[in-house]
């Protein structure tokens, strides 16, 4: 009798205990669907990662996880993610001008630097997490360029080396060095077209940060930056 008793107590706890990890996460699929109905994007951020925004939008330390609520909408955070991009890109429009981004799919996003002809790809905006994720090629040789003088001094010496290896080779009149001339050309524009492009966006963070690190840390705190904006 008494084992009976201990049994039905062990079932009646594990049906609590179920029913309350049901009804929380029915309660946070309800308030994630009037959130999206609502259009209320801070909302949608704090349910996405409670303890995130928690920390970094409201300065609460130690801010508990919701990550087993928030895991249930992974299988819809493309749309999701199409659906929280346009007041995000807007922010971004306003305090990183000359950033582009193109919708490569469903909520997926390539940032562009610039709009001259052949302006770099320099990665992917997470509208989720809602942090640009650079491509460090990309952005290695833009600090290179702009905070390394010797950067800009190679790159003009590599330039001029290459026209007077054609010089000289022109010298001499061979047709068996034509091809040697014509590589050396294209290596020639090359090398312009990417110093042109990097002054370029060189220009842009200068005008608008002052510094590459400044552009660096004004990215790093985008999550707050546009979440506390509302």
């Amino acid at each position: 009798m008494a084992k009976e008793t201990d049994v039905r107590a062990t079932s009646d706890n594990q049906i609590h205990l179920l029913k309350n990890l049901i009804d929380s996460k029915v309660t946070y699929l309800l308030t994630m669907n009037k959130a999206i109905a609502d259009h209320d994007d801070a909302l949608i951020y704090e349910l996405l990662d409670s303890a995130r925004y928690n920390e970094q939008v409201r300065q609460w330390p130690h801010a508990d996880p919701n990550n087993f609520l928030s895991s249930m909408t992974e299988t819809f955070q493309p749309d999701l993610a199409a659906f929280l991009s346009a007041k995000l890109i807007d922010f971004i429009r306003e305090n990183f001008p000359f950033l582009i981004f193109k919708e490569i799919k469903t909520g997926v996003f390539e940032i562009v630097f610039g709009t001259w002809p052949s302006a770099r790809t320099f990665g992917l905006l997470d509208i989720i997490r809602v942090a640009f994720i650079f491509n460090d090629s990309e952005m290695n040789q833009l600090k290179a360029f702009m905070d390394d003088p010797q950067t800009s001094k190679e790159q003009d010496l590599q330039i001029t080396e290459l026209h007077q290896a054609n010089k000289i080779y022109a010298e001499k009149g061979l047709a068996s060095v034509k091809k040697d001339i014509d590589n050396n050309k294209l290596e020639i524009i090359q090398l312009e077209k990417n110093r042109a492009i990097l002054q370029l966006e060189c220009e842009q963070i200068e005008k608008y940060f002052g510094s590459f690190q400044h552009f660096v840390d004004q990215a790093d705190h985008l999550y707050t930056d546009y979440l506390t904006s509302f």
